[in-house]
């Protein structure tokens, strides 16, 4: 009988990319990823990407296949496909004329993940209620404001679409002309609008990738508005979806940014903002 291979951080090797939330390794050959999560991510979210990057793949909203978890020095991950490519904002630094073609790719992409169901998936209801009660970054909320959020969020629209809830042009790769959507940790079933309101608000008023100079953010965040713009336009006329069907999930997003997130140079602001919203 063959011993089992224990893995170390030093055997790993280095990353291939950083995130927040995780960082990204070559695992047993050249078909496989580990995405390894950082120390503190909370473990329902790891599981939570372990079934929605399965249920994704099952319904064919993903091209990235998840073939289980393990655990290296008290760090949890998951062994996903490897998916050849650049994300579509990487493609844009080596090909800017595909600028005009994003849009439609994120519009596209999205509707198509819309128009497909789910009963495996948690309620982003569920689980914007359950970051609400539980993250320690809503202790400046009374009890009363946090009553108020949730009959808000109870009375939203309900739905049963997969939602990405991290929609934004880092999370699609692209080759060959064919793109995918990947990390799935945050995914989420219920109402389309509710997954359109978290893109227009990831890339109007989300935080910048940290590091960036002056000069490559503002060009960052012109290019960002540019897309978004386009992109909600070409959504809207596709579906037929209103400016007010999208607005009415502003809160529910933003309650789940700051209680997952956490981002420091956010969490001011945010804060303010739900508190706005709630008393509205």
């Amino acid at each position: 009988m063959s011993e089992e291979r224990v893995y170390t951080l030093e055997s790993l090797g280095e990353p291939l990319f950083t995130s927040r939330s995780s960082e990204i390794f070559r695992w047993e050959g050249d078909d496989k990823l580990l995405k390894l999560f950082r120390e503190g991510v909370d473990k329902d979210l790891i599981d939570g990407e372990e079934v929605n990057t399965k249920e994704a793949f099952a319904k064919g909203v993903t091209e990235v296949e998840c073939f289980g978890q393990v655990e290296v020095e008290g760090r949890y991950g998951i062994i996903l496909k490897k998916i050849e490519g650049a994300t579509l904002i990487g493609t844009l630094g080596k090909q800017p004329s595909i600028l005009f073609k994003a849009a439609q790719i994120m519009a596209d992409l999205q509707i198509e993940m819309h128009s497909t169901h789910t009963e495996k998936i948690r309620s982003y209801k569920e689980m914007v209620k359950h970051t609400l009660m539980t993250a320690s970054v809503f202790d400046y909320l009374s009890s009363e404001e946090k009553d108020k959020a949730i009959a808000k969020i109870d009375a939203l629209p309900d739905g049963d679409s997969i939602l990405h809830f991290d929609y934004h042009p880092d999370n699609i790769m692209t080759h060959d002309g064919k793109s995918t959507i990947i990390d799935w940790m945050t995914a989420c079933s219920g109402a389309p609008a509710a997954d359109v309101a978290a893109t227009v608000f990831l890339l109007t008023e989300g935080e910048m990738i940290p590091g960036l100079s002056k000069a490559v953010a503002a060009a960052m965040q012109f290019l960002r508005g540019k897309i978004c713009r386009s992109y909600y336009k070409k959504y809207k006329a596709q579906t037929g979806m209103t400016d007010e069907e999208v607005q009415i999930f502003r809160l529910p997003f933003m309650i789940f940014r700051l209680g997952v997130w956490t981002i420091e140079s956010e969490i001011e602001t945010l804060q303010q903002k739900i508190r706005e919203e709630i008393a509205k």
